[in-house]
């Protein structure tokens, strides 16, 4: 799938649901709560040149994989952008992942599969955010259990300490079975 100038960017006011309206009358709908984006308004706006882009870039980071699927790497990509437009700050909660003892040996960027290790299970992530200390990682698994009480379901993004994240393994697991995508 390529990115179209006839992609929006919607907000009914109605529901104060994200969307974003694709070709053939198809649509994404965000998966995150309002808690986890900034505050939105009423909105009704074309995909710009730069969201163009960036959908190309990240989906060509995830192709490079050929354990994804395509459904997997379109929701995926459709989410990052998501995240990167509306997503909210948030602080890293490196406390569920096993701290690794030695550094990643490949350079991390946009679009790197990792994985990460909460002692219970361990999943396959890709980083939508990356700085020398911490990293934005987008689960691509079906889920992942951090806790007794918690888990984080496939497209969920958690900030992570550098420390945590451990090369990607072969992913043989993700499958369109697994994918969650939302659209309609």
């Amino acid at each position: 799938m390529q990115a179209s100038q006839n992609w929006r960017w919607v907000v009914n006011p109605d529901d104060m649901q994200l969307r974003i309206l694709l070709d053939h009358q198809q649509q994404h709908i965000c998966p995150y709560k309002t808690s986890r984006l900034v505050p939105l308004g009423p909105l009704n706006a074309s995909f710009s040149v730069a969201d163009a882009e960036a959908f190309e870039l990240f989906s060509e980071a995830l192709a490079s994989s050929a354990a994804l699927t395509s459904e997997v790497i379109v929701a995926a990509t459709l989410n990052y952008l998501i995240m990167s437009h509306f997503g909210r700050p948030q602080m890293p909660q490196s406390w569920y992942f096993q701290q690794q003892e030695a550094a990643i040996q490949y350079p991390l960027q946009l679009g790197s599969l990792v994985e990460l290790n909460s002692g219970l299970a361990s999943a396959t992530f890709v980083l939508i955010n990356h700085s020398d200390d911490v990293s934005e990682c987008m689960l691509l698994d079906a889920s992942m259990a951090l806790s007794e009480i918690k888990t984080l379901h496939q497209f969920d993004v958690i900030k992570v300490l550098n420390n945590r994240l451990q090369p990607s393994a072969a992913m043989g697991s993700l499958s369109a079975d697994s994918v969650l995508l939302r659209l309609a």
